[in-house]
């Protein structure tokens, strides 16, 4: 992965084509489908990288900047499409399987402490497969869904322990947390002045 000024712009099209782009051809297509039987379900597997920058720079144990950028795209697409299609029957949701025990992270992570750690790929699987045959996980529609704390605390995975602590640094985007603070803040102060203004 390159740190973003050596990245050619044309790399970061082809990402965001890939991540984003190409999934929406592909939803177009299955949709309709979905919608004239009544029901579908859309999982689209994202990444903590679409709200978290990285600890360290691309090439040195984080991540290239058109992968962030194109998974935070992706990560949009859930809630667009629950509110869209939900009350048609569709169900869609971003999953996010956080850290992955598999050969191809041990051989591309390990010189960053990456490589012997994390889930075993069938926390993924078991978790999809809740999502698409639960009736519980209708309440879900248009979320985001940690795979490793859900599959632990509905016991998806039996014998598995569950999710280990993260080992990096990264920060994680709470802008949405925030703006909610912020509005619900605004919104007691007014209520509270419209409340006085009305006892006077």
């Amino acid at each position: 992965m390159d740190r973003f000024l050596d990245t050619p712009i044309e790399l970061l099209e082809q990402q965001l084509f890939a991540n984003i782009v190409a999934p929406l051809v592909l939803d177009q297509l299955v949709l309709p489908g979905m919608v004239e039987r009544g029901a579908g379900t859309i999982v689209n597997i994202t990444s903590a990288v679409a709200y978290a920058d990285p600890a360290l720079p691309a090439g040195e144990g984080g991540w290239g900047m058109g992968y962030g950028v194109s998974k935070a795209a992706f990560h949009r697409v859930a809630g667009f499409l629950a509110v869209e299609l939900g009350d048609r029957g569709i169900r869609c949701y971003n999953v996010q399987p956080g850290v992955i025990a598999t050969e191809r992270g041990a051989l591309d992570m390990k010189q960053f402490g990456w490589g012997d750690w994390g889930a075993p790929p069938d926390v993924v699987g078991a978790v999809v497969a809740w999502l698409v045959t639960s009736p519980e996980a209708e309440t879900l529609n248009g979320a985001n869904i940690e795979a490793q704390f859900l599959c632990a605390e509905l016991g998806l995975l039996p014998g598995w322990p569950g999710p280990e602590p993260n080992r990096s640094a990264i920060r994680y985007d709470h802008s949405g947390v925030e703006l909610e603070r912020l509005e619900a803040e605004l919104a007691a102060r007014t209520a509270a002045s419209q409340r006085l203004s009305a006892e006077q």
